[in-house]
Order: C-alpha cells, then structure tokens, then sequence
C-alpha cells in the first residue's frame, strides 16, 4: 500500500545539497531544517514537490517548491522564502 503523498525514498545526497543552501540563506544555527520530497496531488502541480520545513521553537514555517528535489537551486529557496515573507506582509 502506497500513503498519499509518499513516493520512492528521497535521494539523502540532493536533500543533504538543498539543506546546505537553505542554511547557508538563513543563517541561524538555531533552526532544524527538514528536507523531502513527495508527490504533489493538487490540480495543476508537477507531479512532485520539494517541502522545506524551518522548525523554529513554537513558530514552525513550510515552503513549497513545485520541483523535484534535485532541480531545486539557490534562486527557488529565495524565491519560496520572499514569496511567503511577502504573504505575511500582506494578508
């Protein structure tokens, strides 16, 4: 049986490589970043996504990127990040 949202095992390397450029872009020791990959089922979206998870005490944070784990660069997480900095600002 096959849980939604759950694909083939995430390749370790390219989640190793995206947690690397998250945390060189946030700077903060203090965060645990959290790296996967799973198949996207809303209309529209590729058939999979990366979700980058910021477990911030009390204040958890999820971005989304609508791309395979090992496609996602420098410029998605800056993208994600300043997208959803600009969600916050503008309800």
């Amino acid at each position: 049986m096959q849980l939604p949202g759950i694909g083939q095992r995430v390749d370790q390397h390219e989640s190793a490589r995206v947690r690397e450029i998250v945390k060189a872009v946030i700077a903060d020791d203090n965060v645990t970043i959290m790296v996967t990959e799973l198949t996207c089922t809303e209309p529209g979206c590729p058939p999979r996504e990366t979700v980058i998870a910021l477990m911030h005490p009390g204040a958890p944070v999820q971005y989304k990127i609508h791309k395979p784990l090992r496609e996602v660069n420098l410029d998605d997480i800056a993208a994600a990040f300043t997208a959803s900095e600009h969600e916050h600002d503008h309800p």
